[in-house]
């Protein structure tokens, strides 16, 4: 039996229903707690809205139509800082809204406005001062510095050095900062009066996931000589571990008093909320209403409730307010329809590498039919995981039938400091076999069909799926990647310049390990490549420029590989605008049913399936 096709047309309709389900992420509350901040892409694309807490209107900050990143209410007054880019290019520039006095009125005022240069938003000190960091100085590095959003916004620096920085907190005259050696190497740094001090001085790797200030001293989720990170207390001594948790502790935030930490752990994928008392460090577990990611978390002012970015397959993703003292969770906002369909969520399984190794895997499928092929998907990075969330698209794909396998090859977070240096530089294609060895494992049960794997990724992902096609091509009968890296040596040499140094300590250095990254790169191997492949990419891709796209797709076309490429000129690093997407993943799911279905009514159509590789 095979799964019956959608006519194009009604499964573009469908596509849409699941773009323009909303979704709202970034919950903050305002100082009085009487207005909940947020982004949502229910108006086509990420941006800054406000709603009352009590319920009411939703009301959109117009900050000119371009994406929004990020809205950070004022610990005093109403003022509101937002982080916009232009059209995906990542530059971003800071703006302050200060709302009117009615409904639906309010003002935007530009802090920043040299759109060459990256404005990081960080944190307010107080009702008037915001730290943030900025690579004006010199564009391969991030200094700290201090606006006064009611003055003349003379940016003042208070901590400058040849370094990737972030603020993550501040509070008066204490900025807490968050220093990058490396992607997976981190130092935190307390800027005050007297300058800078070292809070975390340990030899090897330090990861800091999350930090917060707190009455006494600062809390982090960190791994001192750990797997996984912590609860760890900084002060003027050594690191003291306050909790540890089966998984890592991803987010931390502390309460406006500063005694308490409300606390989200990355366990096998889900999440787990906790609530510490850090004088006593006493934990009590807060239950979720479902099973769910939950990407933030932030205290609402009266320190009752808390506002959580959650996201699951089955429920879509949004801010939910958590009452401490009863454990009702709401939505802030009320959305008026359910999902498009009832989606599931994905099973998470493992298989055995070749040299023995477990590796996780997400399997999501359709529940009440066969399903029509099957996806291996895989996530970017590398040094992320992938989580049971929402995604628009792949609800779309497993509704049209379609079966997705999301692994989590060796290099992923989430499973620990050793699992995740697995792929570092000369081990990069053992994380590649994993996904012959995933196939080989699908294979051998009788889980996929010959002729019916295909396999898709963005950004290292989009390497992953250029390295299986060039390295594994017999396995594969299609191919798609968004964003992705073709050629190591020129990725690195266009990438912007302060992602150089941090990307090298992962994929290896251009100055000693160019002949190998030269050795791995897809476009070396495109002879190999037999699977037609569906490429989509952003102009203004600052990580992977597109000419990592282009390259590859003119190396296809000398060859006469069928190729499908898709260009947005008002795009970067993947596809935020509802009109583009929908554009895309349309096109996406014809190229699936071209090569990858058995279904011999598509041939009627005129869209045969490629013969199996």
């Amino acid at each position: 039996m095979t799964t019956p096709a959608l006519e194009p047309s009604a499964a573009r309709a469908r596509l849409s229903l699941w773009l323009e389900y909303p979704t709202s992420t970034a919950g903050r509350a305002s100082a009085d707690g009487g207005w909940y901040y947020f982004v949502s892409t229910q108006d086509g694309l990420p941006l800054g809205y406000r709603v009352p807490a009590k319920g009411g209107p939703v009301e959109r900050i117009d900050t000119g139509g371009e994406r929004v990143a990020g809205v950070e209410p004022a610990p005093e007054g109403t003022r509101t800082v937002l982080a916009v880019d232009r059209g995906g290019n990542e530059q971003w520039q800071l703006a302050a809204f200060e709302p009117g006095r009615g409904a639906g009125s309010g003002s935007v005022r530009w802090l920043t406005s040299n759109p060459e240069v990256i404005h990081r938003p960080g944190a307010w000190r107080d009702g008037r001062q915001y730290a943030f960091t900025s690579n004006s100085r010199d564009r391969r590095f991030f200094d700290v510095y201090d606006l006064d959003t009611q003055g003349d916004l003379t940016a003042r620096p208070l901590h400058v050095e040849d370094v990737l920085i972030d603020v993550v907190a501040a509070h008066d005259s204490r900025v807490l900062a968050r220093r990058s050696v490396t992607n997976l190497d981190h130092d935190l740094l307390l800027l005050d009066g007297s300058g800078a001090s070292l809070l975390t001085p340990h030899s090897g790797e330090l990861t800091i996931l999350s930090a917060d200030l707190a009455r006494d001293g600062v809390v982090a989720a960190a791994n001192p000589e750990r797997e996984f990170t912590a609860l760890v207390r900084y002060g003027k001594g050594s690191g003291e571990i306050l909790q540890e948790f089966n998984g890592d502790v991803e987010h931390v935030t502390v309460d406006p008093p500063g005694d308490r930490a409300a606390v989200v752990i990355n366990e096998r994928g889900w999440s787990r909320l906790y609530l510490v008392d850090l004088a006593a460090s006493e934990r009590r577990e807060l239950p979720l209403s479902r099973p769910s990611v939950v990407t933030g978390v932030d205290w609402c002012p009266d320190g009752r409730s808390l506002l959580l970015d959650a996201s699951s397959m089955d429920a879509g993703t949004s801010v939910l307010e958590y009452q401490l003292d009863s454990g009702d969770v709401r939505p802030i906002v009320e959305i008026a329809r359910p999902l498009p369909s009832a989606t599931p969520s994905p099973t998470l399984r493992e298989f055995t590498a070749t040299d023995g190794l477990t590796i996780p895997f997400w399997d999501a499928r359709p529940s009440d039919r066969p399903s029509r092929g099957t996806i291996v998907w895989v996530h970017g990075g590398p040094e992320s995981q992938y989580r049971p969330g929402f995604l628009p698209v792949l609800s779309f794909l497993v509704e049209q039938g379609w079966r997705l396998i999301l692994p989590n090859v060796r290099g992923s977070t989430g499973y620990g400091r050793t699992f995740v240096h697995l792929d570092d530089v000369r081990r990069r294609m053992d994380s590649v076999r994993d996904l012959r060895d995933l196939a080989g494992f699908l294979a051998a049960g009788g889980e996929v069909a010959a002729g019916r794997l295909g396999i898709a990724g963005g950004s290292y992902g989009g390497f992953m799926v250029l390295s299986a096609l060039t390295t594994y091509p017999d396995l594969w009968a299609a191919g798609a990647e968004w964003v992705g890296i073709a050629n190591f040596v020129t990725f690195l040499e266009r990438t912007a310049a302060w992602r150089r140094g941090v990307r090298e300590a992962e994929y290896g250095s251009l100055d000693r390990d160019r002949d190998f990254l030269e050795s791995i790169s897809p476009i070396h191997h495109v002879d190999r490549i037999r699977a037609p492949l569906f490429v989509v990419h952003g102009a203004n891709d600052p990580r992977v420029p597109v000419h990592e796209a282009e390259q590859i797709v003119a190396a296809l076309k000398i060859r006469h590989v069928p190729v499908s490429y898709l260009r947005y000129d008002n795009e970067g690093h993947g596809l935020v605008r509802r009109e583009n997407q929908a554009d895309a993943y349309a096109q996406f799911a014809d190229f699936l049913v071209r090569y990858l279905t058995p279904d011999p009514d598509a041939v009627a159509r005129g869209t045969p399936r490629a013969a199996p590789p």
